[in-house]
């Protein structure tokens, strides 16, 4: 078995792994985090071996496999998460600052 194939395997069952233990078992949690993040670094590796680095690596891998290189799509995956925190901050700040407007708007009317 060539080193990709071997590596996304092992990859997959880390964050299943990781997935799917419940939150009380921290020891094999905190296992399965750092072996994740050890695979899905062989990954990235095994990924620039075999197709070459920068964005003709990433073109060559998106017409073999019809796929993103992993360091792409983990990072995309916390791009759209640290989006979500902060559209929800501003959307939280904004409601408080709507509701301190009105209650000062009711206090100033009445």
């Amino acid at each position: 078995m060539s080193a990709l194939p071997e590596a996304r395997e092992s990859l997959t069952y880390w964050e299943s792994r990781l997935h799917t233990l419940p939150r009380r078992a921290v020891r094999q949690r905190r296992e399965a985090r750092e072996m994740a993040t050890r695979w899905r670094d062989r990954v990235v590796q095994a990924e620039l071996a075999e197709y070459g680095p920068g964005l003709i690596g990433t073109i060559f891998m998106l017409l073999a496999e019809r796929r993103l290189p992993s360091r792409v799509q983990h990072s995309s995956r916390q791009a759209v998460r640290i989006g979500v925190g902060v559209a929800l901050t501003v959307a939280a700040s904004f409601m408080v600052l709507a509701i301190a407007l009105i209650a000062l708007l009711a206090v100033l009317i009445f």
